[in-house]
């Protein structure tokens, strides 16, 4: 099979029945950016901080008093630690109290509403890598002026209520099958004094399929051994514009098949037949093992061969190895095989079908 070279180095060609089709180095155009949730678990589970967009780190979940709650904090300490001078001890001593009571109750009144916040959220079905997902985000309870983003990778924060629905979106970072998505809420009410962070792990309604990024690739039809002959999903090859006989007229034949010297030396009008067009197609073999962090360069490479096999007409059988072992079989659409390709999993791909001209991807 043919090994793809690390990026920054010339791809080899792609070998297809015994010929090479050399593919372009330019990707796929860009997808139109919605706003910003990643569509799958992190590839860290339980990470607790995260690189912060203005550098340094951004901690994930617990909880920390904000500016207002460390400056109203230090002014308890400093009350008890060193009591003004003044001839009235009681009044003294009721500050204090206040300033106590605030603080506790701005400690204690955000742990326990965050911890009454249920979090649900929907997403697409498919995605691809790069492209920003819409998700639907559902928060039940009875929380004001809370907050809510996405991780995996970490998202901006946004305002939001309980109960209410909203919608987030996040970049698909990776390729890959994701059935949850880690969603972080913060709440700081109704003192602002502390804000209590808690990571939602919410489970999908459905597995969000992140395909590959494609790559664009050349494709040279190849005649492919299809049961039934030539479809309508069969690109025409040079035969169909050859002549196997001439006929008699029939009414409702094409006029521009007549075949008028034929016609004038019999006297009577006759039409070309024609050779039927010979199916084409491509079996794309994808192995994603002991690639590396080339891996995902191969998925990108094939599925540029597949969309490039489709949109010139022909037939695609889809080779792959997925989490329940190997898989090969046809695919008819673009989308079918990005699902099919984010769902692949290093391991033995399953064989194409005997006589197809095959692509093989990978190590």
């Amino acid at each position: 099979m043919t090994a793809l070279p690390p990026p920054g180095e010339p791809r080899p060609a792609l070998r297809v029945a015994g010929r090479t089709v050399p593919p372009t180095e330019t990707s796929a155009p860009d997808r139109p950016a919605a706003t910003d949730v990643a569509a799958g678990p992190p590839a860290v589970p339980h990470r607790r901080s995260v690189p912060a967009p203005g550098g340094g780190f951004d901690r994930v979940g617990g909880s920390r008093l904000t500016a207002a709650g460390a400056v109203l904090l230090a002014a308890v300490i400093f009350i008890v630690a060193s009591p003004p001078v003044v001839a009235d001890h009681e009044l003294v001593s009721v500050v204090w109290a206040c300033l106590l009571a605030v603080l506790v109750i701005g400690i204690v009144a955000p742990l326990v509403l965050v911890r009454r916040l249920a979090v649900g959220a929907s997403s697409p079905r498919d995605a691809v890598v790069g492209e920003v997902v819409p998700i639907t985000v559902m928060l039940s309870g009875r929380v004001a002026g809370l907050e809510v983003r996405a991780l995996d990778p970490t998202g901006p924060w946004h305002r939001a209520g309980a109960p209410g629905t909203g919608d987030l979106g996040h970049i698909a970072d990776r390729r890959g099958l994701f059935q949850a998505v880690r969603l972080e809420v913060r709440v700081s009410a109704p003192l602002g004094v502390l804000a209590a962070h808690r990571v939602h792990e919410v489970v999908l309604p459905h597995a969000v399929e992140v395909a590959p990024r494609p790559l664009a690739v050349t494709w040279l039809p190849t005649p492919a051994p299809l049961e039934g002959g030539a479809t309508d999903r069969s690109l025409p090859a040079r035969s169909g514009d050859l002549v196997r006989s001439v006929r008699p007229y029939v009414s409702g034949d094409p006029s521009h098949l007549v075949h008028w010297p034929s016609s004038a030396r019999t006297g009577e009008l006759v039409v070309r037949e024609l050779e039927p067009p010979v199916p084409t197609g491509q079996a794309v073999v994808v192995d994603l093992r002991d690639l590396g962090s080339q891996t995902e360069q191969a998925a990108s490479y094939a599925l540029g061969a597949c969309r490039a096999v489709l949109a010139a007409g022909g037939r695609l059988q889809l080779a792959t190895c997925e989490a329940g072992g190997p898989v090969v079989g046809e695919v008819r659409t673009v989308l079918d095989a990005g699902r099919r390709l984010a769902r692949a999993v290093p391991g033995p791909p399953a064989s194409p079908p005997e006589g197809w001209p095959v692509v093989e991807i990978g190590s």
